[in-house]
């Protein structure tokens, strides 16, 4: 079932047209969902072909909770001097089942990590767990890729080929294998997946217990998540849960969601056995604190001062910037300089510019209101990707004025159809240059980068200047 964008929906006769690579395939409305009747719109449909003629069917609305299907694009570095300066090496390969089953079905996920750790293959294995999981393993907190990859080398059902039961529970999954005899014990794991990766992983244990409860803040109702761990009462969560809603009571701004972690340690050892942590989502910034205490009714006053006090030195930072970045009146005094004015790039001499960054990356196929998404998102200067309607691998960027401009690699009639972000489609070509060519190019013009179609490859390529002044190249993979 491909995808592709609602090129037009008449209402009157109820026909439509589908766009995608370049080819519009018309569709009867009674073919088209309700909610996919709109232009602009991206679907899933079917192709029919009678007697020749090719008809969209089917059609769908492509649902999802992103703009777009892969905000972060899977890149390899060629010729970078430092293979693993794009974080960990372990995490830096490409997610070995990729695809929207993993990402919108934590089971799937659980069960590919099962299949591999039953076969014995710890490398594929690693690479299910995101950057930052935790494994929970007798009373270890095990992270990191080297220690992930001793604990999984050391599971009793590593390479034993057994099918394991796998099914939720209290918001996790559960991965178990039943014991089939003193040689061969049975083992489980509670598995909390997020984004398509295991985030968090209890072995041979519960994970700590959560509710969810949603109170009456200063702004609105406020969902608050209470989890907790150990010994912890019913009155020391009542008081967490009493203390917190009173402080976003105290501040300004939208407190949008709220996370809140009791811990009391067995250990009798510990001179602070009692944890408490709590994160705040401030109008879309998160906000935490963790703080140890003897008793968790002392941790959790200390956690309040711990969040007023962040708080107020958020808003004192936030104050101090905007007052800084703006424009003095005439006569007016300041306590500190205006921001010094840098340029985005060091313009290094151009005998001394190299080619020190090439990145190829699997292009994907989006609108551009998706790329733009994925591009501000990502916060670049351009984006480059296949373009949906045109079928074109075609690069985004945005002007001075802040409209986004988008250049096809050949000029195309297909219609983007209408977008949410201010678009202006540009008619020229792009030019076929050979890599020494389009940096030629760079430096003549002046301009930051050039997109250009590859002379050996035919495929759209961009040529950039980098913070440091030497040149960078993107390829699609």
């Amino acid at each position: 079932m491909p995808d592709g964008v609602v090129q037009w929906f008449d209402a009157g006769t109820g026909d439509a047209a589908i766009v995608r690579g370049g080819h519009v395939f018309r569709a009867a409305g009674a073919e088209v969902e309700p909610a996919a009747r709109r232009a602009g719109a991206r679907v899933h449909f079917d192709i029919r072909r009678d007697e020749g003629v090719e008809a969209a069917v089917a059609v769908r609305l492509r649902r999802g909770t992103r703009v777009s299907p892969r905000q972060g694009r899977f890149g390899t570095l060629a010729g970078a001097h430092r293979p693993d300066t794009k974080g960990a090496a372990p995490f830096a390969h490409p997610h070995p089942e990729t695809g929207l089953a993993l990402a919108a079905h934590p089971l799937e996920v659980a069960r590919a990590w099962a299949r591999r750790v039953a076969d014995g293959d710890v490398d594929e294995a690693l690479l299910l767990y995101s950057p930052t999981a935790v494994v929970h393993a007798e009373g270890d907190a095990v992270a990191g890729r080297s220690r992930l990859h001793a604990y999984l080398g050391a599971v009793p059902v590593r390479g034993s080929r057994r099918i394991p039961d796998v099914r939720g529970e209290a918001g996790t999954v559960l991965v178990s294998w039943a014991a089939e005899g003193p040689d061969d014990p049975g083992w489980s794991a509670h598995c909390r997946i997020e984004h398509g990766q295991i985030a968090e992983q209890w072995v041979d244990e519960t994970p700590p217990a959560a509710r969810t409860v949603v109170v009456e803040g200063a702004h609105g109702p406020l969902t608050t998540e209470l989890v907790t761990r150990g010994d912890v009462h019913d009155d020391a969560v009542a008081y967490a849960r009493e203390r917190i809603i009173h402080l976003t009571r105290m501040i300004d701004e939208p407190v949008l969601a709220a996370r809140i972690k009791l811990t009391h340690a067995p250990d009798p050892a510990r001179a602070r056995p009692a944890i408490a942590q709590a994160t705040l989502d401030v109008n879309g910034e998160a906000v935490r604190a963790h703080v140890a205490a003897h008793e968790l009714r002392e941790a959790i006053d200390l956690l309040q001062r711990r969040l007023l006090d962040k708080l107020e030195h958020r808003r004192e930072r936030r104050e101090a910037e905007r007052r800084s970045a703006a424009v003095p009146e005439p006569g007016e005094w300041r306590h500190r300089d205006l921001p010094a004015v840098r340029p985005d790039y060091f313009d290094r001499p151009a005998e001394d510019r190299q080619l020190v960054r090439h990145k190829t990356f699997a292009t994907d196929e989006l609108t551009p209101d998706e790329a733009a998404f994925d591009m501000d998102q990502l916060d670049f200067d351009f984006y480059l990707f296949e373009d949906l309607a045109s079928g074109q691998d075609s690069l985004l960027d945005r002007t001075a004025d802040g409209t986004y401009r988008l250049t096809r690699l050949n000029p195309s009639p297909a219609d983007p159809g209408p977008t949410a972000v201010p678009l202006q489609l540009t008619g020229t070509a792009s030019p076929q240059l050979t890599l020494g060519e389009a940096i030629e190019r760079l430096d003549s013009g002046g301009e930051r980068f050039v997109f250009f179609a590859e002379a050996t490859t035919g495929r759209g390529a961009v040529v950039y200047r980098r913070y440091d002044g030497h040149y960078g190249v993107i390829t699609p993979a």
